[in-house]
């Protein structure tokens, strides 16, 4: 599964220079959102500390917290707070179409120096997961990303012959 690691998406996010457009970017990551469910988040989407999605796709809606982290280049907590008191609950947070994000991603990528396979909307919800599935568990993932099916979320579990290889070969000793 592609994916962008945890260093390449703080690549990718500090390549973007307007905060707003970081923003979605580290909401799309942080809570493993489609296109489509980033730009639909509302200031209703975002109250009480909470990021309310309802996903697409057949999947489940989520409520989950404010994601907060060490580190704060990750940390969404500060500027959702803020942006939840300046906009009206249906005022879209994000107003930019689904091909401006696919074009701010490209050209945030290029700058960052990434692979162009890896500079797609989509790539943020599949870093999540890759960065969370083997720590937080495959059904803690389930929830998180809002799928229905735990054998969308075992995608994530797949690996290549030769990461199985490497894996096998230490676990061995060898």
């Amino acid at each position: 599964m592609h994916h962008l690691t945890p260093a390449q998406v703080k690549q990718l996010l500090a390549a973007v220079p307007d905060q707003r457009q970081r923003l979605m970017l580290l909401v799309a990551f942080n809570h493993g959102l489609r296109v489509s469910e980033v730009i639909g988040l509302t200031g209703a989407s975002i109250r009480d500390g909470h990021v309310k999605v309802q996903r697409l796709k057949g999947s489940l809606k989520t409520i989950q917290p404010y994601v907060r982290n060490d580190d704060p280049e990750l940390d969404e907590s500060t500027a959702l707070t803020e942006l939840s008191r300046s906009v009206g609950p249906r005022e879209r947070l994000f107003p930019i179409t689904r091909f401006g994000v696919y074009k701010l991603i490209q050209r945030a990528g290029a700058r960052a120096g990434l692979p162009v396979h890896l500079c797609h909307p989509h790539i943020l919800k599949h870093s999540i997961a890759m960065a969370v599935i083997h720590a937080a568990g495959i059904e803690n993932t389930r929830q998180w990303l809002g799928h229905r099916s735990i054998a969308s979320t075992g995608e994530y579990l797949k690996t290549s012959d030769a990461s199985a290889a490497v894996a096998v070969a230490k676990a061995m000793g060898s």
